[in-house]
């Protein structure tokens, strides 16, 4: 809508000026930019006094601020829906239903639609004053659909005077050139103009089996140049048509079956389209989540299961554009209150086409592994605590990566400064000259070479020139005959254990 307002400043369009639709479009800075003549009638004004003049303010006078916030929300993407009483400039008092729908391109809000109703002697007139409380989503796959149903009205109409062409479309039903297009295409797989000839195609489908016109005749009558392009375009038709056929048979056999799949997973799995309804989900789920109801197909999903309602709303949003989003633990309320940690996944499934469809939704509760690390840091500090008061340290030699690791028991019990990283071979070399360096060297060259274990007791003096005597225990890894690695313990056996 940006680009007509810039280009043409939405120049008057002589079909919507016909009808008795009552719409408007007014940009960020609330100036109208478009009215239809029966939008202009109801506030009692003359159109050309409307057109890039007007700003809403004025129009509304004494309404204004009650319908500001519903401005605010519109503004920021929201349709809104309320009713008011609207005073004319003759003081007439009018009861509307005002519907104001987000003009955006790229994210961007531009301006607003505005469709009012007059409901004075309409029964059905219960709608929510209650700005920014719709569905967002809801809201614009509604007017999304009703804008498809609108232009496939237009196109209809058209089917023996031409194709009307994109910028008319765009115009007559407040959607601009780009996104008709964009949409379009996302929905039906294929151009308006394609979708136009298909409905001509299947008109002059039936008027050719009823011997109606022959395909000379049908030529003319859809305005085609010449009777060898109709019958080229025809025959594509149906030839599309067939394969559409055969594969649709394809494609409801591959989706009952993924379907099944996802019903039938071990893990909890649900499976969305992209208005956010349950197309399909696990007997895991409905337990994991607590639904007391059996059957979700095509109710609403729930974004507080992924925690945050607002943060799921970028999770969603990107995972449409094709991201695959992951948490690893996230504390949630469940449906009957009760919170428990999961881990989640939210992706995108993509049809047949290799477009996305849609999101597929994975959970696992996790409360158990939350549960049981809680339980084993507390073994770990108990047993770091108890291994201080013994001094039992522990050491590795990893000799792939030729790099060895001490604990700090260890390395208190041998001297080792803070920051200073030592060889295993250094260390041997602590060992008390005589039997007792003999043997560490003896039974360390056996666990390098055959992987033997040891357990031995000998005499060092420590790196800092501290005589002690300790005790070494040891094993090997081996992999493809191969040592890669030497652990074990030191522990300080010179006084009696506190």
């Amino acid at each position: 809508m940006s680009n007509m307002v810039n280009k043409h400043s939405i120049p008057e369009v002589e079909m919507m000026d016909q009808s008795i639709a009552m719409v408007a479009y007014w940009d960020r800075n609330l100036i109208c930019r478009y009215a239809t003549e029966a939008f202009a009638l109801w506030f009692g004004r003359q159109l050309d006094t409307m057109i890039n003049t007007i700003e809403i303010k004025e129009l509304l006078g004494d309404s204004f601020q009650g319908s500001l916030p519903y401005m605010t929300n519109v503004l920021e993407g929201k349709v809104q829906r309320f009713e008011c009483e609207i005073k004319t400039p003759a003081g007439e008092i009018k009861k509307s239903a005002v519907t104001y729908s987000p003009d955006s391109e790229n994210g961007k809000i531009d301006g607003f639609f505005v469709h009012i109703k007059d409901i004075a002697n309409d029964e059905n007139k219960n709608l929510p004053n209650v700005p920014g409380k719709y569905d967002d989503l809801k809201s614009f796959n509604h007017l999304a659909e009703s804008v498809f149903n609108d232009v496939d009205v237009t196109l209809k109409s058209c089917l023996f005077t031409g194709f009307p062409g994109i910028s008319k479309l765009s115009k007559l039903h407040f959607i601009s050139e780009s996104k008709l297009k964009r949409d379009f295409k996302a929905k039906f797989n294929m151009s308006v103009f394609t979708y136009y000839r298909n409905l001509q195609m299947e008109l002059a489908e039936k008027y050719l089996e009823e011997d109606r016109y022959s395909k000379k005749q049908l030529a003319v009558i859809f305005n085609f140049s010449n009777p060898s392009n109709f019958i080229a375009c025809y025959k594509k038709y149906l030839h599309d048509k067939n394969e559409d056929n055969s594969f649709g048979k394809i494609h409801r056999i591959t989706a009952d079956l993924c379907y099944i799949f996802v019903s039938q997973a071990p893990i909890a799995l649900a499976m969305l389209d992209k208005n956010m309804h349950y197309l399909a989900f696990s007997n895991k789920w409905l337990k994991d989540h607590n639904y007391a109801n059996g059957d979700l197909t095509g109710t609403v999903y729930n974004p507080g299961l992924l925690g945050e309602k607002l943060k799921f709303k970028e999770v969603y949003k990107t995972s449409m554009q094709g991201k695959i989003n992951r948490c690893d633990e996230e504390l949630i309320e469940k449906n009957d209150g009760t919170k428990t940690w999961i881990k989640w996944e939210v992706r995108p499934w993509y049809n047949d086409k290799n477009a996305i469809s849609g999101l597929l939704i994975s959970t696992e509760d996790i409360s158990v592994l939350k549960t049981r690390d809680s339980e084993k840091d507390d073994v770990s500090e108990i047993l770091g605590k108890a291994n201080e008061i013994a001094r039992i340290g522990t050491w590795k030699f990893d000799l792939k990566n030729k790099k060895t690791s001490w604990s700090k028991v260890s390395m208190d019990i041998l001297d080792i400064p803070v920051g200073v990283e030592i060889d295993f071979d250094i260390i041997i070399k602590l060992f008390k000259k005589g039997s007792d360096r003999n043997l560490i060297n003896q039974v360390y060259n056996q666990a390098l070479t055959k992987g033997l274990t040891f357990d031995i007791e000998a005499d060092i003096i420590t790196l800092a020139g501290n005589p002690r005597r300790i005790r070494v225990i040891s094993y090997s890894e081996f992999r493809e005959g191969a040592c890669q690695k030497i652990a074990g313990i030191f522990q300080d056996i010179s006084k009696p254990i506190v």
